[in-house]
């Protein structure tokens, strides 16, 4: 019988653990938070966003935004809560990495002991894969948190569902949605929950929610607008589809980024075979069960990660939550568990070591900032690779801000659309930092010369800064 004492005991265990857990988490962000480099080609394009709407620019209507309609609001609250400060809108990332430690130790307590709680939570919030969606900024760090939310409500409320815990259910698929779709596979777990009560009602709310609610964040911008930049620009890849190169890219992001938890899934399998097998629950109840919920939620984030094209390195985080929990819940016996953190753990720091300790801007790139910081007050500038511009203290045009290679493959930034942004008297200078992305265009040195521009610095990787001295800042 659970006395009191007992319950006040386990609340005080619980703040403790999460106190610690969470000064830690935000002790390893720390470095990126402060960072006076973009970490990440995601960072620069957020960072970017970030300034732009600062300056009045709307997501969707005027600052071009790859994401759902949730994504962006939550950068400009990020950056008004942090003072508008050049790193003001990290604490988005941050904020998402502090609370998916939370929310994995919550999912934690309710599927193994409190040793398993702890260990999924510091798998958690030192992976390498999630360190580097919740410290640079990204889409995928945010969505994450949602998406783990989600699945700590799903184990909570996994043996009874009421109409309301549906509605909620229905509130955080929505948000997980309403930041990156990448991340739906959590609907799964969800479903089979709801599925399992055989209710109606609960079921048809939890989907009425879910899209009704991720449908009214479309209106305040336009749902042409968001349809096309949110969807339809990404269905619009025209590569083939690697399915095999996707399974190396998420195994070899995991043994480089993620070896701590990876070996300890390994060593954990064999614990979750045993279990199965052992199991003798009946049909319904296994349909509920952790494990069945986690690996549901493992097997379909897997099986959209390896559809996925472009598959990107930081896409394989959606994969960490599932795994560090299952891997606690299975964990192996505690001398196997130190033997493996004390060979893990160095290596992972030595792989982490470019975010745990940002290098400032050398050679070339720093005298690039540097010359984009001299421009003129007011001024412009524009990059394919944005966060140059951000850190450098400069505006860029808010369509602009994103300028991925997709943009490129599918025409919508060309040749003639970068003049046209060039062309604009508020705009200083021109930054092309890839052979890949501007560096593509054969015909945009002569354009920008005709338009008055001069080669300021070049290297001989075929990145090339342009200025015209006679633009006209507002």
């Amino acid at each position: 019988m659970t006395t009191a004492s007992t319950t006040t005991s386990s609340r005080s265990t619980t703040r403790t653990d999460l106190a610690v857990l969470v000064i830690l988490a935000v002790a390893v962000r720390i470095p990126a938070f402060t960072a006076r480099t973009h970490l990440t080609f995601d960072d620069g394009v957020y960072g970017a966003s970030a300034r732009a709407m600062r300056a009045g620019s709307q997501p969707f209507r005027d600052v071009f935004s790859s994401q759902g309609p949730l994504h962006l609001p939550l950068i400009f609250a990020a950056d008004l809560l942090g003072g508008r400060s050049a790193n003001a809108p990290r604490l988005a990332a941050v904020l998402a990495g502090v609370g998916l430690v939370i929310v994995t130790y919550l999912a934690g307590q309710l599927v193994t002991d409190r040793v398993g709680a702890i260990l999924a939570a510091a798998l958690v919030g030192f992976s390498g894969s999630v360190l580097w969606v919740t410290g640079p900024l990204s889409s995928d760090g945010v969505a994450l948190f949602f998406a783990s939310l989600t699945m700590l409500l799903v184990l909570r409320w996994r043996h009874h569902i009421t109409l309301r815990r549906a509605l909620w259910l229905g509130l955080a698929v929505s948000a997980t949605l309403s930041v990156k779709a990448l991340l739906a596979p959590v609907v799964v777990p969800v479903a089979l929950v709801l599925l399992a009560h055989r209710r109606v009602a609960p079921i048809l709310a939890a989907a009425g929610v879910a899209v009704g609610s991720h449908l009214l964040l479309w209106l305040p911008w336009g749902p042409e607008r968001v349809w096309e930049q949110s969807y339809g620009y990404h269905l619009e890849a025209t590569a083939a589809r690697t399915p095999l190169a996707n399974l190396g890219k998420v195994l070899s992001t995991l043994l480089d980024r993620d070896l701590p938890l990876a070996l300890v899934v390994v060593a954990a399998v064999g614990g979750l075979v045993l279990a199965r097998s052992r199991s003798s629950q009946p049909g319904e109840a296994r349909l509920t069960s952790p494990d069945t919920l986690l690996l549901a939620w493992l097997g379909a984030t897997l099986a959209v990660l390896i559809a996925e094209q472009p598959l990107w390195r930081p896409h394989v985080s959606a994969l960490i939550p599932a795994l560090a929990l299952l891997a606690a819940r299975h964990r192996p016996p505690v001398p196997v568990l130190v033997a493996i953190l004390v060979v893990a753990v160095p290596i992972h720091v030595v792989h982490l070591w470019d975010l745990l300790h940002p290098e400032p801007y050398r050679g070339d790139t720093a005298e690039v900032v540097a010359l984009l910081a001299d421009l003129p007050d007011g001024a412009l500038a524009i990059s394919d690779d944005p966060g140059l511009v951000w850190r450098a203290g400069r505006a860029t045009p808010p369509d602009l801000v994103d300028t991925s290679i997709l943009r490129i493959e599918v025409g919508q930034i060309t040749t003639a659309s970068i003049l046209a942004a060039a062309s604009d008297p508020q705009v200083c200078a021109v930054a092309v930092r890839s052979t890949q992305r501007w560096g593509s265009f054969p015909g945009l040195p002569a354009g920008l010369a005709a338009l008055g521009y001069s080669v300021a610095q070049s290297d001989d990787r075929g990145r090339v800064l342009y200025i015209d001295e006679d633009c006209e800042p507002g």
